[in-house]
């Protein structure tokens, strides 16, 4: 009996013991998610280390998008602006039926169908980059309401912070495939530019050596006659106005 009420007593003790550890870790606890805590319904830290740290995570983040920071400014707009199917303002027409002869025979007939085709292929890049300028103009003016509405986001609204990253995610990826259609639009007209001009060139050089129709064999055979007279002047004057330009 002796024996077991002194073990019963130093259980006791234990327990004793262990219960005033456990309430002092807990109140130690308790301290330190206090000092951790979270951001209050109001969105304020009240000087919490994750209120706090929220906080200068959504500075930063409102910082980056609302236009603060010099980088994320737009690019200025243009000083000149510029007209569709109007490249020029000095009132010079300069389109195919005046930039080229017409022929309806020959050699000739073909260099006026491939410079009709240069002149329209170069007047279609021209447009083009217009509208996609306009289309570009037309995203920022939604990228600068989006950077508005997350200025007005307060810090513990996470989920419309969630939703308003995800649009302008989807904006900016929309805008490099934008981007990448400009440019692989306009290496194809380059592409489309360049081999009508060859085609031209190889036809004003088939003019010159007899091999287009109406000839016989060398320049002697072109100018045989009046047909090949106007095909040879036709083909030189195409030659000599694409080396110009």
């Amino acid at each position: 009996m002796a024996l077991l009420v002194l073990g019963l007593g130093a259980f006791g003790n234990a327990q004793a013991q262990w219960r005033v550890v456990d309430n002092a870790a807990n109140t130690k606890l308790q301290d330190v998610n206090t000092r951790l805590g979270t951001t209050s319904a109001n969105g304020n830290g009240n000087g919490t280390v994750n209120g706090n740290l929220r906080e200068l995570y959504q500075q930063q983040v409102f910082e980056s998008f609302n236009g603060s920071n010099e980088d994320s400014k737009a690019a200025p707009e243009p000083e000149e602006k510029l007209q569709h199917a109007q490249p020029t303002k000095s009132g010079v027409n300069m389109n195919a039926d005046n930039r080229c002869k017409q022929a309806t025979s020959g050699i000739a007939q073909q260099q006026y169908q491939l410079c009709r085709e240069i002149v329209n292929t170069e007047l279609a890049k021209y447009n083009y980059s217009l509208k996609m300028y306009e289309v570009t103009t037309q995203r920022q003016r939604y990228l600068d309401e989006l950077k508005r509405q997350r200025g007005s986001i307060q810090s513990h609204e996470v989920g419309k912070l969630q939703d308003n990253t995800n649009r302008i995610l989807l904006l900016m990826s929309q805008m490099e495939i934008d981007r990448q259609q400009q440019q692989t639009y306009m290496d194809a007209y380059v592409a489309r530019i360049g081999y009508l001009q060859e085609a031209s060139k190889t036809l004003a050089q088939q003019a010159l050596d007899g091999k287009g129709e109406g000839g016989g064999g060398g320049l002697t055979g072109v100018i045989g006659g009046a047909v090949g007279i106007a095909t040879l002047k036709a083909a030189l004057e195409i030659a000599q106005s694409k080396r110009r330009n």
